[in-house]
């Protein structure tokens, strides 16, 4: 008895978005040019959520990693200060490269300023 009104109390307190036992579930924060962490492993064939916050407080970023063939194309672009929420489930093992595309009008790409890491995605 006492197992199942555990079971109902926490089905009723936890959030909509829940993740399997399955499911990768990631935090990363996007901040002044870095990416973090700016690596990441993970399962082939499991479901990945990269959670995303953008810590700068003027300059916007996205989030892009990119390899259809292998399951994903994922660009978040997130305004400073600001959250989002990407899924995907990768389907290849393999090292994928991920970035900010960001190109200010005079300088530096985001990326060639460091912000780029590295996907792993293992069997």
């Amino acid at each position: 008895m006492k197992k199942r009104m555990l079971s109902v109390l926490l089905f009723a307190i936890l959030p909509a978005h829940v993740v399997t036992a399955d499911s990768q579930l990631i935090d990363m924060q996007l901040d002044s040019y870095t990416i973090k962490p700016d690596k990441l492993t993970v399962k082939v064939n499991q479901p990945v959520t990269l959670r995303v916050k953008n810590e700068a407080t003027f300059i916007p970023h996205n989030l892009v990693i990119k390899s259809p063939d292998a399951g994903f194309d994922v660009k978040l672009d997130l305004a400073a200060g600001k959250r989002g929420e990407v899924s995907f489930t990768p389907t290849k093992a393999g090292n994928y490269e991920m970035f900010c595309d960001k190109v200010p009008p005079i300088g530096k790409s985001h990326k060639e300023k460091g912000m780029h890491g590295l996907l792993i995605v293992e069997d």
